[in-house]
């Protein structure tokens, strides 16, 4: 079981059911890499190339979004807008071009993951 903290103050219902979306999504990646597991295939063999992939496929969407360039005042302003930062309860601490710092303090994924029993090594 995970002792990592991860519990909501949001209580809204319309972010409550935006967390129950991403917490979906979350169990079903869960879940493959599970059963890839039992048939052998390790998930840090296959995975780690997947989220690249992922990663850089939306980086070239949200770069064009923010106007190109590599300011991550930019990237602020469209991947971390104010329904993300309730969804994520996020706290923006500092955002210039060149340094943007967030405080995450829920993380429905996580929730995801310590529901389906994972344990805080799996989670990190």
């Amino acid at each position: 079981m995970s002792n990592i903290k991860n519990e909501p103050k949001i209580k809204n219902l319309l972010i409550v059911a935006i967390r129950e979306q991403l917490e979906h999504r979350a169990l079903w990646m869960y879940l493959l890499c599970d059963e890839a597991k039992k048939k052998g295939l390790p998930p840090e063999e296959y995975a780690p190339a997947a989220i690249r992939r992922c990663g850089l496929f939306q980086g070239a969407n949200l770069r064009k979004k923010a106007g190109g360039g590599s300011s991550l005042k930019g990237l602020k302003k469209v991947l971390f807008t104010k329904p993300a930062q309730l969804v994520f309860e996020m706290d923006v601490l500092k955002s210039t071009d060149d340094e943007l710092n967030i405080d995450f303090h829920y993380c429905p994924l996580v929730k995801a993951w310590q529901k389906a029993g994972c344990t805080d090594e799996e989670i990190a």
